[in-house]
């Protein structure tokens, strides 16, 4: 839209407009209408042509635009006054006809003011060197060039301004790299011309017509095999789920597929003729414009036969991982770069995943090994006390000291079963049971733990929930969890732990229980604390990560409730958000089948 354009480019395109509609509406009634058929046939021709874009090749890489040859012949034939007709028809087809997507008003509207500009400013040069229908041909040699070099100047000069300040690029160098180089096209089209009117004249419209036909039928054939390698390439633009970007000797986009515009986030019109920096964020744009030019220039450098893994920018400012690979076709200055960037953002996560499942795994290893070995030891202390408290007398002083080394040892057996539990080495005994029954019964202790200022609620399911699992194990998930909840609410609060039954359908199995649909017991500690933002979530599972003061918690807590759920055949979740509590919520599969033999 007209309004999203920066307010330079805006009026620009604006004056121009209305600068074209003035010289239209006040120099077209002078125009000579008649003969009127010709007239008609000149503006079908150039509306025709320009709208297909058929061209002659002329050298290599270079064409000639059929619907300037046929503007050039109305301006020698009709004036520069008839010629704006066939100008302004030509520049409507040119952005209505045969368009893959509706362009803007303002678009049309500014292509038709570019060319009715244009035919008048060369027509009135063409006449004003002397330039008539009826002159001899070696004296047409300068109104022709004249002509044609005003059509050139007048017809790209004004358009690389409004890409300039449209885009915030230099005028100059857009001239420079994209309109400089055909200039030798207008004189040629502008001979061609000259050349199609005096055969006319002197062997009739028949014979130029049958002369002419053979040459329109190839560019007709070769405008067919160009419209169907363009369909083609189009498709795989389209279809391509990399991004696909084509950028100059200047490395300014030339085209920006699809897949590009959803990456970035800039649209294809609104990004095309700006360099690539801007989609490469600060740090890194010196060393990555650096990389595409040495490829660029001499095929070598970080880019060459490799693909580079860097940062991207998009529109809104934010920096996402890429994996580039370039390609460079031709050479010199006409060379052009076109790279295929990957978004891996998806790919970095699942890495990192990888590598914390064998963080974990291995701190796993090494927590078993170490619990077993300490667990021995603690064994022979426990045998020790024994015997001692055995060996004295019910009212030696000693006997509190042995009856506390037994305690203790109880504890660091309790620390080992934990890290047993957390190793996922731990015998299991799984039964069926009711989980509510197993929930309800340690209301009592519960409360006890969490203290008179905090709210406590128990709601279970009527109906009973049979699970398989090691009860001894669930009772200190929940445990674990109360005690997190109470430590999340210092100012006082309100936990409620709940059991109902829930059926996981297709859609919620894939975020919820790793895509297992079908009827679970979940299990939920809700909490009124100060919640979890979304860093800590990440790492929330992690053994030793732990968000209390130091001396305060060891960090195995919830990374053993993990291991127990995920050893029980179950799935835990956290919903939580800064400021408004958390909610952990497991889900165990509610037994179909008989319960299983002990192990």
């Amino acid at each position: 839209m007209l309004r999203d354009l920066p307010p330079r480019g805006r009026w620009y395109i604006l004056a121009v407009i209305a600068l074209g509609a003035l010289t239209f509406g006040a120099l077209v009634p002078r125009a000579e209408f008649t003969p009127l058929i010709p007239l008609i046939v000149l503006v079908l021709a150039s509306s025709l042509t320009s709208a297909f874009k058929i061209q002659f090749p002329i050298a290599s890489g270079s064409n000639m635009s059929v619907s300037y040859v046929v503007d050039i012949a109305a301006l020698i034939l009709r004036g520069p006054h008839a010629t704006m007709i066939v100008g302004a028809a030509s520049g409507w087809s040119q952005t209505t006809l045969n368009s893959r997507s509706p362009n803007p008003a303002f678009r049309t509207l500014f292509n038709m003011s570019i060319l009715v500009l244009t035919v008048q400013a060369s027509g009135q040069v063409y006449l004003r060197l002397g330039g008539r229908p009826d002159a001899d041909p070696s004296a047409l040699l300068v109104p022709l060039a004249g002509m044609a070099l005003t059509y050139f100047f007048v017809n790209t000069v004004p358009i690389a301004i409004a890409i300039a300040l449209t885009t915030n690029q230099s005028a100059w160098r857009i001239w420079k790299t994209d309109f400089a180089s055909s200039a030798p096209s207008y004189l040629l089209g502008a001979a061609a011309a000259a050349v199609v009117i005096k055969v006319s004249e002197s062997s009739g419209y028949w014979l130029t017509l049958l002369l002419t036909a053979a040459p329109l039928y190839l560019t007709y054939k070769m405008y067919r095999a160009g419209r169907e390698s363009d369909a083609r390439q189009g498709a795989i633009l389209e279809a391509a789920h990399d991004a696909i970007i084509t950028m100059d000797s200047q490395l300014n986009i030339r085209e920006f597929n699809p897949a590009a515009e959803s990456m970035f986030g800039y649209r294809r019109l609104d990004i095309l003729g700006r360099n690539v920096e801007l989609l490469l964020p600060p740090a890194e744009r010196l060393q990555q414009v650096r990389a595409l030019n040495e490829y660029l220039t001499a095929g070598s450098g970080p880019l060459a036969g490799r693909q580079l893994e860097m940062t991207g920018l998009r529109a809104d400012g934010s920096e996402f991982p890429t994996e580039l690979s370039v390609a460079r076709i031709g050479a010199d200055n006409r060379a052009v770069l076109t790279g295929f960037v990957r978004d891996i953002t998806e790919r970095r996560a699942l890495e990192e995943q990888l590598r914390q499942s064998q963080k974990l795994e291995a701190i796993g290893r090494l927590a078993g090994g170490v619990a077993h070995d300490f667990n021995n030891i603690l064994m022979s202390i426990m045998g020790s006390a024994d015997l001692l408290l055995m060996q004295m007398a019910p009212g030696d002083p000693a006997r509190e000291e042995a009856t506390e080394i037994k305690t203790s040892v109880n504890r660091g057996a309790g620390l080992t079963r934990q890290l047993l539990a957390f190793s996922r080495r731990q015998a299991v005994r799984p039964r069926m049971f009711a989980l509510g029954d197993v929930v309800r019964g340690m209301d009592t202790m519960l409360r006890r733990l969490i203290g008179p200022e905090i709210d406590f609620e128990i709601i279970c399911a009527p109906e009973p929930l049979m699970v398989v699992a090691d009860s001894g194990q669930t009772e200190q998930v929940v445990l674990n969890l109360v005690v997190n909840a109470r430590d999340a609410m210092p100012e006082g609060g309100r936990v409620t732990v709940r059991v109902e039954g829930v059926d996981v359908d297709e859609a919620a199995a894939v975020a919820l229980v790793e895509g297992k649909a079908g009827r679970y017991a979940r299990l939920s500690v809700s909490d009124t604390g100060t919640g979890i933002d979304e860093q800590t979530r990440a790492k929330l599972f992690e053994p030793f990560f732990t968000t209390k003061e130091q001396g305060k918690g060891t960090g195995l807590g919830l990374s053993i409730v993990y291991g127990i759920v995920k050893q029980n055949g179950g799935y835990i979740t956290v919903a939580s958000e800064p400021g408004k509590g958390a909610t952990f919520l497991i889900y165990l599969p509610v037994a179909t089948t008989p319960e299983p033999a002990p192990v």
